[in-house]
């Protein structure tokens, strides 16, 4: 029977509004199942910390299993090429650090762009690297270090080229004079057992990571490379407080995903790191472990992200091999 006028109008109507609901209803579901936080480096440096410290509260906030996977190598660049070529579906997010991503890309020529990753949230601050020496070194002080480097290069633990590491000893190097011979490492706390183990003269790594056998007594800690003390452990003294005003930068650890995630996406993520900021079991385990916030949402954190690529650049001459 043929329908009226009238009622066909009422179907498409009707048919229209199930469609827009639909949709609605497809966007609404973000995310349907577990998200996978790929960390660049092996487990216990700053930027796994920091992965591992937001995944139980974001987990509760956003309602579906989160996975960390590392996937160290090449100083980060393994794992934040592989994130760069991953859909944009939200479904694979990426902790990693600056400035060492810039580094990474400036430096080495590897396969990603750190300005078009999706900047999502940042994380963490003013973690700065570390300048360690072995419990029993006769180096107590960086003009110890410069004049013992006259007689041959240090070698210095650290992470791979591009990383923070790599970048402060590469300022050390060119400001201080002080003759290195890098040896790389895949992760902070690799690079703190190497130093407290005596397999090399000198180490640079996150405060975070040398802390613990800081702690224990296996290691000295001479200074920190950040523009101030760290406010997390205030009892060592900036190298620019030394008289080295030219060796220093910030870090900043936040979570990006692979570029032309969309902005629905981008917001649930968003919302989702609100809550993690809010909770204050989160923010009492972050003091716990002596690790500095920096929250950030993605304007602003893209804004600092490009900054820091412009000092990098700035310092590509030091930085190059």
């Amino acid at each position: 029977m043929a329908l009226s006028a009238g009622t066909r109008h009422l179907f498409l109507v009707e048919l229209l509004i199930f469609f827009l609901l639909s949709g609605c209803a497809q966007k609404a579901l973000y995310p349907q199942g577990p998200i996978h936080i790929v960390v660049p480096h092996d487990p216990g440096g700053v930027v796994d910390t920091s992965a591992r410290l937001i995944q139980p509260y974001l987990q509760k906030s956003i309602g579906v299993p989160v996975v960390i996977d590392n996937m160290p190598g090449a100083g980060g660049n393994i794992g934040r090429a592989y994130v760069f070529r991953q859909p944009a579906d939200g479904y694979t997010l990426m902790v990693n650090l600056q400035p060492s991503m810039s580094a990474g890309q400036i430096v080495t020529g590897a396969k990603f762009d750190s300005l078009k990753f999706t900047h999502v949230y940042n994380i963490t601050g003013h973690n700065y690297d570390a300048l360690a020496v072995p419990m029993g070194s006769a180096l107590k002080t960086i003009e110890d270090i410069r004049r013992a480097s006259e007689t041959h290069p240090l070698t210095t633990a650290g992470g791979g080229v591009g990383t923070t590491n790599y970048i402060l000893a590469m300022l050390l190097k060119e400001k201080a004079g002080v003759q290195i011979s890098f040896v790389p490492f895949n992760s902070g706390a690799e690079t703190a057992l190497a130093i407290s183990g005596g397999q090399t003269e000198i180490g640079i790594a996150a405060l975070d990571s040398v802390w613990p056998l800081y702690e224990s007594k296996h290691l000295r800690i001479l200074a920190v490379g950040g523009p101030e003390r760290d406010p997390s452990h205030p009892e060592f003294p900036s190298l620019v407080e030394l008289g080295y005003r030219d060796i220093h930068f910030d870090t900043m650890a936040g979570l990006y995903a692979p570029p032309g995630l969309s902005e629905e996406k981008v917001s649930v993520l968003v919302d989702a790191m609100r809550k993690v900021f809010a909770d204050e079991k989160f923010l009492a385990a972050a003091n716990q472990a002596g690790i500095s916030l920096r929250p950030l949402e993605p304007a602003e954190f893209l804004k600092v992200s490009s900054e820091v690529f412009s000092m990098i650049k700035g310092m590509e001459h030091v930085l190059k091999p």
